[in-house]
């Protein structure tokens, strides 16, 4: 009997934890639809310059957030530490401006990279296109975070 409800117990769990992570999967799938969506109008992208431009955009995104987790260890750091040694704070802040450099670095290279499928006009509008959507992701979060200021 004790078995069957520690087996019960472990079932029960585990379609927990697992129907959270389908949660979590639906919605990165969800923002990343609207995310195709808003650019691909707002930069008036046809099949053809969508099939070779979000490929691009998928490999910068990965070397960004690849950076990012390599120098997560920084951030974390400095997060509740008062007693901080200066030879720590120097390496931290040094790793940040070479972090810096570095997204600089890849911006650069994809730029480049963007140029040789799309016509400037429309590398333009991915850059219009880039901080609109990051205005509108900030609205999202801010109505998540506080519903009664939602629109209806």
């Amino acid at each position: 009997m004790k078995n069957i409800f520690l087996i019960l117990i472990f079932c029960l769990t585990s379609n927990l934890f697992l129907g959270q992570n389908n949660i979590s999967n639906s919605k990165r799938q969800n923002r990343e639809a609207r995310k195709i969506s808003y650019f691909t109008s707002k930069m008036q992208l046809n099949s053809e310059e969508s099939q070779k431009f979000w490929p691009i955009v998928n490999a910068m995104e990965a070397e960004i957030k690849a950076l990012k987790n390599a120098n997560a260890h920084g951030r974390m750091m400095l997060n509740g530490k008062e007693d901080i040694s200066d030879k720590e704070l120097e390496e931290i802040m040094d790793s940040k401006i070479y972090m810096s450099k570095d997204m600089i670095d890849i911006k650069i290279k994809y730029h480049e990279k963007f140029k040789e499928v799309l016509p400037i006009k429309k590398v333009a509008k991915y850059y219009e296109a880039t901080k609109g959507f990051k205005k509108i992701q900030a609205q999202r979060k801010k109505q998540h975070n506080n519903p009664g200021e939602r629109k209806r």
